[in-house]
């Protein structure tokens, strides 16, 4: 299915091309922001300066113009994010469900301030919510008190998704934040990428009745449509 609000390219479009930070290969594209627009305070950001709503203006160019260059199938457009990242990926999963297709978030969740209105409500991406353990897969910004425990935000999130007929797959290592780089990250990075091939835009039933071989024995599917 082709997604009925793909975003248009912004003036013109900077090259992409293999370089010294670029590898393009199997006719895909992969974009990591390095900065944010910081602005969209007080409601558009995680509370520390990470993020902010106006950055999503980053991914529309990005996927307006790798459609205008490349081209790219626009029926595999995916997000993925860790923890500030996830809470982004997460704001995407609402404000751009007219063409994200499907989503990963590693410590992520609903923290209230990265919610939207589904830009399409008809379409509710599939979601693999990847998380620790509850008390301490925590993040504490500097200098507050303000904790965010990821356990618990990631729940609120699949309560949502239930709640709007959609499909995610659980994910619950039960440890720490920066278990992210030791086994969260690592354990799904084999069936990352097919999740995402196994689920473009708009589609229905979910594919999977049961977890594909790969996936840690923790993670659970739920919400199958």
């Amino acid at each position: 299915m082709t997604p009925p609000m793909l975003p248009t390219a912004s003036g013109t479009c900077p090259t992409f091309a293999n370089g010294t930070q670029a590898t393009l290969s199997a006719g895909g594209i992969i974009v990591g922001p390095e900065a944010a627009t910081r602005t969209g305070t007080p409601t558009g950001n995680t509370g520390d300066d990470v993020w902010y709503q106006s950055d999503a203006a980053f991914m529309d160019q990005a996927v307006a113009c790798a459609i205008q260059q490349l081209p790219i199938d626009s029926s595999h457009i995916h997000t993925a994010g860790y923890s500030a990242g996830a809470l982004q990926a997460v704001y995407l999963w609402y404000a751009r469900s007219g063409y994200v297709a499907s989503i990963i978030s590693y410590s992520g969740g609903d923290v209230t301030i990265n919610t939207a209105a589904m830009q399409d409500p008809s379409n509710i991406p599939p979601a693999i919510v990847a998380h620790g353990g509850m008390g301490v897969d925590t993040y504490t910004a500097p200098g507050t008190t303000d904790t965010v425990d990821f356990s618990q935000t990631s729940a609120a999130w699949e309560s949502i998704i239930s709640a709007d007929h959609g499909s995610y797959i659980d994910c619950n290592d039960g440890g720490s934040h920066l278990a992210f780089f030791q086994t969260r990250a690592p354990n799904l990075k084999p069936v990352s990428l097919q999740f995402f091939l196994d689920h473009p835009f708009g589609i229905t039933p979910e594919p999977y009745t049961t977890l594909p071989a790969g996936f840690p024995a923790y993670c659970k599917l739920d919400g199958p449509g």
